[in-house]
């Protein structure tokens, strides 16, 4: 499905509002889409955590961000700027800057996590050498040093470990017993997979580690160093039996399945140029094409909490312009969301179709710097997702309790 062609004015957003200004909440609606949309207003740029974190507290009563200052103008894919990590109510009432003097990412902010109850707030504290650990009590006080020998990033699902090393090794710290435990090293995972021609003369790394969703396993991003990496590969540590394995490549922006048993991608088709969606058996290693009806201009995507069917995902270019997409698995179909900026129409196809670093294609140049990173609530009730085209990058929230 692709957009509508015709013209809509970028003054259709602000008609569009039922907010007025200097209130933190803006009520609209996608002109194209008819989708409802939230957008938390603020003249300084926010981010949220990444788009298989969740933002919300864990009765999705709160809502964790990180709050760039207001002299950070322009912003970088890959920068650090000042700032400070907020809390607020899930209708944008009653925010508190929690700690400040941070240096935020854009992509993921200080790599806040809820704590399983709702007290804490966990982040990365890279104030000080080597980066540490630390949580925020949410009702306020000193932040509380997390002693891990090793960067961590991620609590497990019950909040008992976090997932921590370096490009180096990959391991696990257990909370209660403050102990590190090693759990896999570059070495091991060399020695597994199929690709190692391909880190022979291009050193390779461990990173992104995340557990899936029942917590039984952890999955393990190994690739090259370079800007456009000859390499990506994911691979499974299975906490229960202590087994690594090796289980797909030639991937990016890989996420886990709701249920825990199965992980989707992206992958580019080499013949075609054209992106599909892969679904592997964490179990098995054997895929599937989970959609591939279409091009699948995709930078992060992820299923529906509770229908499997469902895939959110941003847009980079193409019939689904620069906005968020759903794509039905059993329908074969994939449709606009929302559109960003609110009623654009889609770029025409560049002359020469071409690879940018996540392999999509049709990419004009944008006009502003925006990686929407959708993120569904805890039911599949709303999306949360971030937009500059207001001229800083915001919060927004699209409901899809109808999808």
């Amino acid at each position: 499905m692709t957009l509508p062609t015709r013209s809509l004015l970028p003054l259709l957003l602000v008609a569009l509002a039922a907010a007025l200004p200097g209130q933190r909440v803006e009520q609209l609606r996608d002109p194209i889409t008819g989708a409802k949309i939230t957008r938390f207003v603020s003249k300084q740029h926010e981010t949220h955590h990444y788009y298989f974190v969740s933002p919300w507290s864990p009765d999705e009563s709160k809502i964790a961000f990180f709050r760039f200052n207001a002299d950070v103008d322009k912003l970088s894919a890959t920068g650090r700027y000042p700032g400070a990590l907020w809390v607020m109510d899930a209708d944008g009432s009653n925010e508190r800057k929690l700690v400040d003097n941070l240096q935020g990412h854009y992509h993921v902010g200080v790599n806040q996590v809820w704590g399983p109850k709702g007290e804490y707030i966990y982040f990365l504290d890279t104030r000080s050498s080597p980066a540490a650990m630390v949580r925020a009590p949410v009702a306020g006080g000193p932040v509380e040093k997390v002693n891990t020998p090793v960067p961590c990033t991620r609590l497990s699902p019950d909040g008992k470990t976090f997932s921590c090393g370096d490009v180096n090794e990959q391991g696990v710290y257990h909370v209660d017993e403050q102990r590190y435990e090693p759990l896999v090293t570059l070495e091991r995972a060399l020695a597994l997979t199929p690709n190692r021609e391909l880190t022979r003369h291009n050193p390779s790394v461990l990173q992104n580690t995340r557990y899936n969703p029942t917590g039984d396993k952890i999955m393990i991003v190994h690739r090259t160093r370079e800007d456009f990496p000859a390499l990506v590969e994911i691979f499974v540590y299975d906490l229960k039996t202590r087994q690594l394995r090796w289980l797909a490549d030639d991937l990016h922006h890989p996420n886990w399945r709701p249920d825990g048993k199965a992980i989707v991608f992206v992958r580019r088709e080499p013949l075609t140029n054209y992106q599909r969606l892969i679904e592997v058996d964490a179990d098995t290693g054997i895929e599937r094409v989970a959609f591939g009806a279409d091009h699948v201009p995709a930078g992060h995507p992820s299923y529906h909490p509770t229908k499997q069917h469902l895939i959110v995902t941003d847009c980079y270019g193409g019939p689904m312009g620069n906005g968020i997409a759903i794509i039905d698995t059993k329908a074969n179909t994939m449709r606009p969301l929302v559109t960003i900026p609110l009623g654009s129409k889609p770029d025409e196809a560049a002359d020469s179709r071409f690879p940018f670093r996540n392999w999509g294609i049709w990419f004009p140049a944008r006009k502003y710097l925006n990686e929407p990173r959708p993120v569904w609530s805890k039911d599949g009730s709303k999306v949360l997702f971030t937009s500059q085209e207001s001229g800083r990058l915001n919060l927004y929230i699209v409901d899809t309790s109808g999808l």
